[in-house]
């Protein structure tokens, strides 16, 4: 990680270009309920651990009130492990989309007005348009735009040279995060057997990592989709990871 005289570290110059923004106090928020979420999901495994113990050893009508009751929260367990993951995703996707419309915006904002920043592909034939720093949009080669905030950022990451600081499975992991905030913002927990079906198959094209994301079955097919342990921690370093890249970019264009 690299600094300065002044000891501003590579994610201080990275923080800074989100102006007013606290994005440390929301990483530490978002750590936080994680914490509490694991918390809760260790407590319930445990009270499910001791039915099913106490269930093995009665009989008798008691014997079977500890069965249902140990069905009752094996099923309760399926909908708190997707409250959780639409908790998760619902923390990191807008932290994602808010970060790099702030670091663009900042990019625009220091960047003398008669100087334009040095630009390449086919966004760089846009930079007067009024949207050409945001994130949302994305230009095809014909000068049309559209609305599409993964590939907007790519396009513009692409466009300034930022993407040789970014970690190289950075779009991988963007499109993992917003493709399954999309599914649950529409669809809740439970989605339609075609949206399921869908998402599997986007797995499989996009070539995301299978342990990204969890499943419960029934009758043998996909039920409900969570976005794993595994994704949640990876999101969290690769944040770490591009702030550190954002602000080596930003020490080197400026010194």
């Amino acid at each position: 990680m690299g600094g300065n005289t002044f000891g501003l570290t590579d994610r201080d110059y990275a923080v800074l270009l989100l102006g007013d923004a606290d994005l440390e106090a929301q990483l530490r928020a978002i750590r936080g309920q994680l914490h509490q979420h694991a918390q809760a999901d260790a407590a319930l495994q445990d009270d499910i651990k001791d039915l099913a113990e106490r269930a093995s050893k009665a009989s008798g009508e008691y014997g079977m009130h500890l069965e249902n009751s140990w069905v009752d929260e094996m099923h309760g367990s399926v909908f708190q492990d997707a409250a959780q993951s639409a908790s998760a995703i619902g923390m990191l996707a807008p932290l994602l989309e808010s970060l790099f419309v702030g670091i663009f915006g900042g990019i625009r904002d220091i960047e003398p007005p008669v100087r334009p920043v040095a630009l390449a592909g086919t966004r760089a034939t846009r930079a007067s348009d009024p949207d050409f720093w945001d994130p949302h949009f994305v230009f095809s080669a014909k000068g049309k735009k559209s609305k599409d905030v993964l590939r907007g950022i790519v396009q513009l990451i692409e466009t300034t040279g930022l993407a040789p600081r970014m970690p190289a499975d950075y779009a991988q992991m963007l499109g993992a995060i917003f493709g399954y905030r999309n599914k649950m913002l529409h669809h809740g927990f439970e989605w339609p057997p075609a949206e399921r079906t869908k998402f599997e198959a986007t797995i499989g094209r996009q070539g995301w990592p299978s342990n990204w994301f969890d499943r419960s079955q029934t009758n043998g097919e996909t039920w409900i989709i969570y976005m794993s342990d595994v994704l949640i921690r990876h999101t969290l370093t690769r944040i770490d990871e591009m702030l550190d890249g954002i602000g080596a970019f930003i020490q080197a264009r400026y010194p």
